[in-house]
């Protein structure tokens, strides 16, 4: 290729014209408004501290469950495990349940500690998920499971909760007696 003496082309932008960017800001500041509102009307305020004193004033345990978008073994959990019909009765009548989907911008008050979703699940110790999280009055994690949990399973450890075995025993101890009966 034959090289020019030539000077390069420049391309030179020229700024916009004060009625492009009068347009401009017309279009964009209700949209950046309209995503700032919609961002805001659907993220949630948890409190796990009122959810633990709420549940210790029904006599029940508060059940934290972690799970993300597009995580295919949350999905099958909550489809197939938390709401089959058997643990799904059990779930209303001992437990107030609250789950917390990481991805989303929800504000979790723990301990009176502010913060999103995945900074809660990292503080408790469970960036893995599902994970389930068994809570007391006092909001205490007396049990926690990770991972994905079969309906049979997970009765068991519904079970292990509500009857106050943890304070005795291990969930390991508590499955294999419940095996025997």
């Amino acid at each position: 290729p034959k090289s020019s003496n030539l000077p390069a082309k420049r391309f030179c932008a020229l700024p916009p014209s004060p009625k492009v960017l009068t347009v401009y800001k017309l279009i964009m500041i209700p949209f950046l408004l309209l995503i700032a509102f919609v961002t805001a009307a659907f993220s949630r305020d948890i409190n796990i501290d009122t959810l633990a004193a709420e549940a210790a004033k029904q006599n029940k345990h508060l059940l934290v469950w972690l799970h993300k978008t597009d995580c295919g073994y949350c999905e099958s959990m909550r489809e197939f495990t938390l709401e089959d019909d058997t643990i799904a009765p059990v779930l209303a009548k001992d437990f107030i349940f609250e789950h917390i989907n990481v991805n989303e911008k929800d504000t979790v008050t723990y301990k009176s500690h502010q913060s999103d979703g995945k900074a809660f699940a990292k503080k408790v110790g469970f960036s893995f998920y599902p994970s389930s999280i068994f809570m007391n009055a006092k909001a205490d994690i007396v049990f926690a499971a990770p991972g994905y949990i079969d309906e049979k399973d997970f009765i068991v450890m519904l079970h292990f909760v509500r009857s106050g075995a943890y304070s005795e025993m291990g969930y390991d101890c508590f499955r294999r007696k419940e095996e025997k009966q």
